[in-house]
């Protein structure tokens, strides 16, 4: 029993000596810290050695060289572009308008076909008209042929409308420069289609049965022109 209690005596003590060298050795460690390494008091510059060294001298324009360059043009305002906007949309019109003034200018007419008118424009004057008869304004020229005969574009032109109804009979509407249209009407064998450029002089159709409200005048080409939405006479213009 002695025995026993004299080896836990011995173990007790070896963890007391055992605990109290790792305090020590912990102390010695920490006054290693402590003393061992040299401390400053002086702060470090946080830009020390990122723009310049410290005994470097620096001047004002050598900051300025290192601040990256700025977009110093001014924003436009919303007024300002729409003002260049207009201005743009403006420039354009004025081209719009001088290439249709030339191609105004570079328009030629011929007669539809070889045939003599054989009834006249009349404008505001009242003719007899055999088909209907009464007086009425004729406002268009008649050129007299037979069937078959070519009937030809008197200018350069678009083909906008082909119809064929009881007034007219077939026939071409064709739209020209100048604000100005043409209608061919008693053909037949329309060569043409809706939307085709035409130029001045090409076949369009031929002569066919002479329409239907000028049927009493025979086979004949009645031509139509106006300018700016108003009745013009053909003869006037070739």
């Amino acid at each position: 029993m002695k025995k026993a209690n004299g080896a836990q005596w011995w173990s007790e003590e070896k963890g007391f000596y055992m605990i109290l060298m790792l305090c020590l050795l912990a102390i010695a460690v920490a006054a290693y810290v402590l003393f061992a390494t040299p401390s400053s008091t002086e702060q470090q510059d946080p830009l020390d050695g990122y723009l310049y060294e410290a005994d470097e001298s620096v001047t004002a324009s050598d900051a300025i060289d290192r601040v990256p360059a700025m977009d110093t043009t001014p924003e436009k305002t919303e007024e300002e572009t729409e003002e260049e906007v207009s201005e743009e949309e403006a420039s354009e019109e004025t081209i719009s308008a001088e290439e249709e003034v030339e191609a105004a200018a570079a328009l030629t007419f011929t007669p539809p076909m070889t045939g003599e008118v054989s009834r006249a424009f009349s404008g505001d004057t009242l003719a007899y008209d055999e088909t209907t008869g009464d007086w009425r304004t004729h406002e268009a020229a008649d050129y007299a042929g037979k069937q078959g005969d070519a009937v030809c574009a008197i200018a350069a032109g678009t083909v906008v409308e082909i119809g064929d109804d009881a007034i007219y009979g077939k026939y071409v509407v064709l739209s020209h420069a100048q604000d100005m249209t043409s209608r061919y009407a008693g053909l037949d064998d329309i060569s043409v289609s809706e939307g085709d450029n035409v130029s001045g002089g090409s076949q369009i159709a031929v002569l066919g049965e002479p329409m239907p409200l000028e049927q009493e005048q025979g086979v004949h080409l009645h031509l139509a022109v106006t300018k700016e939405g108003e009745a013009t006479d053909p003869e006037e213009l070739y």
